[in-house]
């Protein structure tokens, strides 16, 4: 919650909420508080447009409801994961590594957000102690922040909910995970066409330029800075590789799943997949080529340390890949390179 929350002397009760407004302004000596956000602050706990005592006793009466709401959503998210636990056990595939991996990630996200609403009771218990205390815009402003807090937790929750869901009819469809895997491809697929168009742009920027800043200006939308062009490219291009090779390793897992090893999985669709695989691999290391032959030493001067220590970072990244954690740490070299 905001650290700014008390309005000291101000008295507040009995008053309509423009008045009470200005009283709230004006204890405020460093001018860090907004008129529109106090106004709408105060309107929380006023009844007819004055601030009351039954206004602060209905504001935390529905807080109170809308506090508790996450809890029961986070609850249905237990249940669904538990019965997703249940079903990879009864498939047989509890250990397979595309379902462990998944499982551990749905788990820590439940452990997470739990914690998270847990801890709205004690923040609700100490806005009603304040509000003993007197302290009527702190009690507005917790309760304002508090219903923000929860109702975000409530999204969390559902989310997760879905997912949870939807992971069980992944478990228990071989169709559901087929469909999961080519619309995994087709975005790779996509991503590198892109990719492969900024590496043209980028080349044709710099034909025949060896300091790669000074050519194609005339050709219409050379890069802004070349050498950081090159760089975002050669980070995203190295992401997408490991992203191909996270999806054959999904593929195989698929391919050994239990029930369609002894069923009879629909392999055309899956060979498929792998030759799809195959030719994505051999853009990505085409396209790292290129990045390569295109690189001009100032480029490698000026960059050349933190592309190293990118790949050394992938480099202990095996499948299954932790996504978020690869994802934070692109953003953070791009953003190291200026490309963010």
């Amino acid at each position: 919650m905001s650290k700014d929350q008390g309005s000291g002397s101000a008295d507040v009760i009995g008053r309509p909420v423009a008045d009470a407004v200005e009283a709230v302004l004006a204890e405020d000596s460093g001018d860090s508080r907004d008129r529109e956000t106090v106004r709408t602050t105060l309107e929380r706990v006023a009844e007819d447009g004055v601030v009351s005592e039954s206004g602060i006793e209905a504001a935390l009466a529905e807080l109170s409801k809308v506090v508790s709401t996450p809890e029961t959503r986070i609850e249905f998210a237990a249940i669904e994961l538990a019965d997703a636990r249940e079903t990879a056990e009864a498939e047989g595939v509890a250990d397979l590594e595309i379902v462990r991996s998944r499982m551990d990630a749905f788990e820590s996200r439940l452990n997470t957000v739990q914690a998270r609403i847990d801890g709205l009771g004690p923040e609700l218990r100490e806005l009603i102690d304040r509000r003993d205390e007197g302290d009527v815009y702190a009690v507005a402003t917790g309760s304002r922040e508090l219903e923000a807090e929860a109702n975000e937790l409530h999204r969390a929750a559902d989310e997760l909910g879905v997912e949870l869901e939807e992971f069980g009819r992944w478990l228990t469809d071989p169709g559901t995970r087929y469909d999961e895997l080519e619309e995994e491809v087709e975005a790779v697929e996509d991503s590198l066409e892109g990719l492969a168009g900024t590496v043209e742009e980028l080349a044709t920027a710099v034909e025949g330029d060896d300091e790669g800043v000074t050519r194609g200006a005339a050709r219409g939308a050379p890069p802004a800075d070349p050498g950081v062009a090159w760089a975002d490219a050669t980070l995203r291009t190295r992401v997408t590789s490991l992203l191909v090779a996270d999806l054959r390793a999904e593929l195989a897992d698929l391919r050994g799943w239990p029930s369609e090893a002894a069923d009879g999985a629909d392999t055309a669709r899956l060979d498929d997949a792998e030759a799809r695989l195959d030719r994505l691999g051999g853009r990505c290391r085409s396209l790292a080529e290129r990045l390569d032959g295109l690189a001009r030493p100032a480029w490698t001067d000026r960059f050349g340390d933190r592309l190293d220590g990118f790949e050394a970072a992938m480099e202990e990244v095996d499948p299954p890949v932790d996504w978020g954690e690869v994802e934070a740490e692109l953003e953070r070299y791009r953003e190291d390179v200026g490309a963010a």
